[in-house]
């Protein structure tokens, strides 16, 4: 029919064939991004949604991260401070304690940035209270070397004996 255009391509002119298979990639491209988009508002919180309902994917991803990127830098100076200032309480296990030192290591892994195991054992140490220090001392003088797990299990078992 004259003066009608193809519904699938936008023209059929000269070279018509490689503008079809751009169109169509386009229009494969616009969907994708559309249904992309659709998921990530349905797994928002409402007050985001009504923020970025209007972008495409790729802004979206743009906006989150910028919207993000703050509290997580201060989640990881926050995680940081309390790690490194963690102290055995009077009365508290050291289970307890260990157990509160490995949330903080953790988080810090999931804040991608992971702690040595010389430094999570050196402050795990340092944070214990003064009936260890006997401990404290011998494991040092030994450079024992062990893991988190290893040394949790070593201070329980001294524990028992300061009972």
């Amino acid at each position: 029919m004259p003066g009608v255009k193809n519904s699938v391509c936008p023209s059929s002119r000269s070279g018509a064939s490689s503008d079809c298979a751009e169109f169509t990639l386009n229009t494969a491209w616009v969907k994708g991004s559309k249904e992309i988009a659709g998921l990530m508002l349905m797994t928002m919180e409402p007050e985001i949604q009504q923020n970025l309902e209007n972008l495409h994917a790729n802004d979206m991803l743009k906006e989150l991260k910028t919207l993000f990127a703050q509290q997580a830098e201060q989640e990881l100076l926050q995680t940081t401070r309390d790690f490194h200032s963690c102290k055995q309480e009077e009365g508290q296990s050291v289970s307890s304690y260990v157990l509160k030192m490995k949330g903080y290591i953790d988080m810090l892994e999931r804040l991608e940035h992971p702690v040595t195991l010389g430094l999570a054992v050196s402050l795990i140490l340092n944070g214990l209270r003064k009936e260890f220090d006997g401990f404290v001392q011998n494991y040092n003088m030994h450079s024992l070397g062990k893991t988190v797990n290893e040394l949790h299990a070593m201070l329980k078992l001294h524990e028992q004996t300061l009972i």
